[in-house]
């Protein structure tokens, strides 16, 4: 199961980093049944932010999550499994920004290429996508909803749906 906070200690002491993965969000019943005391702080999102441990997202999308990383991010913000089960208490759910700066700063710090992208900034590689929706104001148990309408990846378009597919 996931880190304790004396765990988190010791890896932010030697200045290694966290890497946080949803599997929570369809294994939560066996999860529970299995942790039960530590179901409501796992993982530990809030307290890795809080200590300034460099933290990553992912999905493990081979074996225990969907590729797509609004499900995870939502999941993240709101620690409900896909049937609803809530597993953390509210001081473990990180603000839509921090969940956000995991899933790119984090990742590519955990990819030793966070002077290369993870950010929006001159000097960094600059693939972005235009999303349907606004992550930023959408209701959170609907950014798992959120898909991408154009991908840019090096430059070049990727993916496109309607009205950008010609």
């Amino acid at each position: 199961h996931d880190a304790t906070s004396e765990t988190l200690k010791q890896i932010k002491a030697l200045n290694l980093g966290w890497l946080m993965q949803n599997a929570y969000y369809f294994a939560a019943p066996s999860f529970v049944a299995k942790y039960a005391k530590s179901i409501t702080h796992s993982p530990p999102i809030g307290s890795a932010i809080a200590m300034g441990l460099k933290t990553g997202g992912g999905t493990d999308a081979s074996r225990v999550m969907s590729y797509n990383p609004f499900s995870a991010l939502q999941w993240m913000l709101d620690g409900r499994t896909v049937n609803g089960l809530p597993t953390r208490k509210a001081a473990e759910l990180p603000s839509r920004e921090d969940a956000l700066r995991i899933w790119t700063q984090g990742s590519a710090w955990f990819a030793f290429a966070e002077k290369q992208r993870g950010t929006l900034a001159p000097g960094y590689l600059a693939d972005f996508a235009i999303l349907s929706d606004d992550y930023m104001t959408v209701p959170v148990r609907q950014i798992g909803n959120i898909q991408s309408v154009l991908t840019n990846v090096g430059g070049r378009i990727v993916h496109a749906s309607a009205p950008f597919f010609k």
